[in-house]
């Protein structure tokens, strides 16, 4: 596959790839070559969602970008996480407002992401569809692992 890389410029390989876990594991997280096609779109995505959204620069924050196998463990990712293959963030943005709001906003653009998720009341998680999906904008929420996924952008 030779597609031509492409990153928004807020949010660029560094941005997506930093964790402060890997860090301080010593945890190699950077991401393989044959996945910056993928971390290339969602940059893209993520710069569209805070210009529809008219967030000034620096105001989405990535909480969580790609994760390596050894990270997404670490941390209790679920196996076979988005994350890992370098197709979903975490996102918080205070300036706009708490998790739920910002996934409500999220989830009544045009953009195309492929899921979203309200996680835990505390932040959002957007992914994009593998190149050759059509995304299925399927919007989630999880308030606990026991309850499981919601259906929709629940306020609680």
């Amino acid at each position: 596959m030779n597609l031509k890389l492409n990153f928004h410029p807020e949010f660029c390989q560094d941005t997506l790839c930093h964790s402060d876990t890997a860090l301080r594991c010593g945890l190699d997280n950077r991401c393989p070559p044959d996945l910056l096609h993928n971390l290339g779109r969602l940059s893209v995505l993520l710069g569209d969602i805070r210009q529809s959204l008219k967030l000034p620069a620096g105001a989405l924050k990535i909480n969580s970008g790609f994760r390596a196998e050894v990270l997404n463990a670490k941390v209790g990712g679920v196996p076979h996480s988005q994350h890992c293959l370098g197709l979903a963030a975490d996102v918080v943005c205070p300036e706009f407002g708490c998790a739920y709001e910002l996934a409500a906003a999220i989830a009544q653009l045009p953009c195309e992401f492929d899921q979203l998720i309200l996680e835990f009341g505390k932040w959002v998680h957007v992914s994009i569809a593998p190149f050759d999906q059509i995304p299925r904008r399927e919007c989630l929420s999880i308030f606990s692992k026991d309850e499981g996924y919601l259906e929709g952008i629940v306020k609680r």
